[in-house]
Protein backbone atom coordinates (compact mmCIF):
# COMPACT_ATOMS: atom_id res chain seq x y z
CA UNK A 1 0.00 0.00 0.00
CA UNK A 2 1.29 3.08 -1.07
CA UNK A 3 2.61 6.00 2.21
CA UNK A 4 -0.18 8.36 0.57
CA UNK A 5 -3.20 6.85 0.92
CA UNK A 6 -2.01 5.63 4.50
CA UNK A 7 -1.61 9.32 5.59
CA UNK A 8 -4.49 10.01 3.87
CA UNK A 9 -6.50 7.85 6.12
CA UNK A 10 -4.66 9.16 9.27
CA UNK A 11 -5.74 12.73 8.32
CA UNK A 12 -9.27 11.72 7.53
CA UNK A 13 -9.90 9.84 10.84
CA UNK A 14 -7.88 12.81 12.36
CA UNK A 15 -10.32 14.92 10.99
CA UNK A 16 -13.35 12.77 11.23
CA UNK A 17 -12.90 13.00 15.37
CA UNK A 18 -12.23 16.19 15.30
CA UNK A 19 -15.35 17.09 13.87
CA UNK A 20 -17.34 15.01 15.85
CA UNK A 21 -15.59 15.11 19.17
CA UNK A 22 -14.99 18.94 19.11
CA UNK A 23 -18.56 20.62 19.26
CA UNK A 24 -19.60 18.08 22.19
CA UNK A 25 -16.75 18.66 24.50
CA UNK A 26 -17.14 22.34 23.90
CA UNK A 27 -20.74 21.87 24.48
CA UNK A 28 -19.92 19.25 27.95
CA UNK A 29 -17.34 22.08 29.15
CA UNK A 30 -19.95 24.56 28.97
CA UNK A 31 -22.37 22.42 30.99
CA UNK A 32 -19.85 21.36 33.28
CA UNK A 33 -19.19 25.05 34.09
CA UNK A 34 -22.62 25.31 34.93
CA UNK A 35 -23.22 22.28 37.20
CA UNK A 36 -19.84 21.18 38.19
CA UNK A 37 -19.56 17.80 37.35
CA UNK A 38 -16.40 16.75 36.64
CA UNK A 39 -14.30 14.70 33.37
CA UNK A 40 -17.14 13.68 31.52
CA UNK A 41 -15.29 14.16 28.28
CA UNK A 42 -13.34 11.11 27.79
CA UNK A 43 -17.06 9.90 27.32
CA UNK A 44 -17.71 11.83 25.14
CA UNK A 45 -14.72 11.08 23.25
CA UNK A 46 -15.10 7.48 23.55
CA UNK A 47 -18.67 7.97 21.65
CA UNK A 48 -16.91 10.05 18.98
CA UNK A 49 -14.39 7.12 18.07
CA UNK A 50 -17.06 4.56 16.88
CA UNK A 51 -17.80 6.96 13.86
CA UNK A 52 -14.48 8.19 13.29
CA UNK A 53 -13.14 4.46 12.89
CA UNK A 54 -15.51 3.34 10.22
CA UNK A 55 -15.46 6.20 8.08
CA UNK A 56 -11.72 6.05 8.33
CA UNK A 57 -12.01 2.72 7.47
CA UNK A 58 -14.36 3.01 4.62
CA UNK A 59 -11.83 5.34 2.81
CA UNK A 60 -8.84 3.90 3.58
CA UNK A 61 -10.41 0.43 2.57
CA UNK A 62 -12.20 1.56 -0.82
CA UNK A 63 -9.74 4.40 -1.98
CA UNK A 64 -6.87 1.56 -3.59
CA UNK A 65 -9.58 -0.06 -5.75
CA UNK A 66 -11.24 3.33 -6.75
CA UNK A 67 -7.70 4.09 -7.71
CA UNK A 68 -7.12 1.56 -9.66
CA UNK A 69 -10.47 1.69 -11.42
CA UNK A 70 -12.23 4.98 -11.20
CA UNK A 71 -15.14 3.79 -13.25
CA UNK A 72 -16.35 1.81 -9.92
CA UNK A 73 -17.22 4.88 -8.22
CA UNK A 74 -20.65 3.56 -8.08
CA UNK A 75 -20.38 1.06 -6.34
CA UNK A 76 -18.57 3.02 -3.05
CA UNK A 77 -21.57 5.30 -3.57
CA UNK A 78 -24.00 2.24 -3.12
CA UNK A 79 -22.49 1.72 -0.67
CA UNK A 80 -22.12 4.53 1.42
CA UNK A 81 -26.04 5.29 0.44
CA UNK A 82 -27.19 1.89 1.88
CA UNK A 83 -24.91 2.41 4.84
CA UNK A 84 -26.74 6.23 5.58
CA UNK A 85 -29.96 4.83 4.98
CA UNK A 86 -30.28 1.87 6.99
CA UNK A 87 -28.59 3.42 9.64
CA UNK A 88 -31.24 6.06 9.77
CA UNK A 89 -33.89 3.64 9.40
CA UNK A 90 -32.64 1.31 12.07
CA UNK A 91 -29.83 3.11 14.16
CA UNK A 92 -27.91 0.07 14.33
CA UNK A 93 -24.45 0.62 12.80
CA UNK A 94 -23.75 -2.78 12.98
CA UNK A 95 -26.48 -3.87 10.60
CA UNK A 96 -25.82 -0.72 8.49
CA UNK A 97 -22.42 -1.71 8.39
CA UNK A 98 -22.51 -5.30 7.01
CA UNK A 99 -25.19 -4.62 4.33
CA UNK A 100 -23.62 -1.60 3.07
CA UNK A 101 -20.08 -3.97 2.92
CA UNK A 102 -22.24 -6.34 0.99
CA UNK A 103 -24.45 -3.94 -1.57
CA UNK A 104 -20.62 -2.61 -2.25
CA UNK A 105 -19.06 -5.97 -2.86
CA UNK A 106 -21.56 -6.80 -5.15
CA UNK A 107 -22.06 -3.77 -7.24
CA UNK A 108 -18.51 -3.63 -7.28
CA UNK A 109 -17.93 -7.22 -8.63
CA UNK A 110 -20.84 -7.53 -10.38
CA UNK A 111 -22.23 -4.36 -12.10
CA UNK A 112 -20.18 -4.24 -15.26
CA UNK A 113 -19.52 -0.53 -15.50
Amino acid sequence: MHLEIIIIGIVVGIANFLSRFAPLWFLQRKHRKQTQKGHAWIGVAMGSIGISAICAMLMVATLPPLLENPAKTLAMVCGFSILVLVYFLTKKIVLATLLAALCYGLVFTYLPV
